[in-house]
């Protein structure tokens, strides 16, 4: 995609927020490939990718981004998992903090607690 067009044209925030999405979804794809390696018990690639979802977010979305908090609780799962506990659990009070700030809890958690939202399972017209 050229983005030349959106910085002549005064537009710079739209090519941050471009960069960003695509930030987002790398680091998005970074966590779900680590949760995979990690289920595997290939924790040292997993821990690779965490750690590069990590970095990535931190550059483009900031320290306290939600998907911060998203990657940490994972990255701090695979540490907990391969018996780092102190780490693991110094980085899950860190993505609690990050979660507190935005009032939200974290996905994995609110769509395991109610995965459909109860508008999408009622029929229009349903009695």
């Amino acid at each position: 995609m050229n983005t030349g067009w959106l910085r002549r044209s005064g537009t710079r925030d739209m090519v941050t927020g471009v960069t960003q999405e695509r930030s987002a979804v790398a680091a998005r794809s970074f966590v779900i490939w680590g949760g995979e390696l990690s289920r595997k018990g290939r924790y040292a690639a997993a821990e690779k990718l965490y750690q590069r979802a990590w970095g990535l977010v931190e550059r483009t979305l900031g320290r306290q981004h939600p998907m911060m908090a998203e990657v940490l609780e994972c990255y701090a799962d695979l540490l907990i998992r391969t018996h780092r506990r102190a780490e693991g659990s110094a980085m899950k009070n860190r993505a609690e903090a990050i979660w507190r700030a935005y009032g939200a809890r974290s996905c994995r958690t609110h769509i395991q607690g109610d995965p459909i939202p109860r508008y999408c399972t009622e029929g229009e017209g349903a009695d």
